[in-house]
């Protein structure tokens, strides 16, 4: 837009310039509208551009936060949201690292999928995001784990995306492994590794990133295999 508008003012100047020249030496001014009127052109898409720019619908300014009983979305045209712990599907987190070679970044995002409605997400856009995604995922944790450690009691199973657990073991697409194989579960280098006891190579590797309840997985499991191996 910088070019256009010099060039708008360039030619509104000189158009401007030669008619005040007509209207001193001829008395006729008009003799510079056709310049003017091309002039008018740049300068009048810079205003037109101005305006929707500075017109355009903003999007909400928009705040999240946890407390003792669940998640709240508020924004400041007045609509907010809140979901208690039970009322909440999944939390996720999206911790990526992308290295060329000489520089490395990493982008964060939390999505909060209630078991109705719409998601609520949040990124590197809002201030402090890596601590309060850490402290939302412990606490949505210590909420969810006694409701499904509940279920597995009953004798149901926990879906976590592309696996899941029971109390017999772990499975994922027809394939299983029992508590007394299983060595270890853990998360390492951005993968979670299900690990069988004497076997070098993990059982089961998964991203960790998009892992929904992540921290709920890992507790429930460490808390199976343990009670297994005692």
């Amino acid at each position: 837009m910088l070019p256009v508008g010099v060039l708008g003012v360039f030619l509104g100047w000189l158009a401007l310039s030669y008619a005040i020249e007509d209207q001193r030496e001829q008395g006729a001014w008009y003799y510079s509208l056709p310049l003017l009127v091309l002039a008018a052109l740049p300068l009048g898409f810079v205003v037109y551009f101005l305006l929707v720019w500075f017109l355009r619908p903003r999007p909400p300014k928009i705040w999240v936060a946890w407390y003792e009983h669940g998640v709240l979305r508020h924004d400041d045209r007045g609509e907010t949201r809140a979901h208690t712990w039970d009322e909440i599907a999944s939390v996720t987190r999206h911790d990526v690292t992308v290295t060329n070679g000489v520089t490395s970044a990493t982008t964060h995002r939390l999505t909060v999928q209630p078991e109705h409605g719409a998601a609520i997400v949040v990124g590197d856009e809002f201030g402090g995001m890596v601590p309060f995604a850490e402290g939302l995922g412990d606490a949505f944790g210590h909420a969810r784990v006694p409701r499904d450690a509940a279920r597995l009691e009953a004798g149901g199973r926990v879906d976590f995306g592309v696996v899941d657990l029971d109390v017999n073991g772990i499975g994922q697409d027809g394939r299983r492994i029992g508590w007394r194989e299983v060595e270890r579960v853990e998360v390492k280098r951005g993968r979670v590794e299900i690990r069988r006891r004497g076997e070098r190579k993990p059982w089961m590797t998964l991203a960790a990133p998009g892992f929904p309840n992540l921290t709920v997985f890992l507790t429930l499991a460490e808390a199976l295999r343990r009670r297994h191996v005692s």
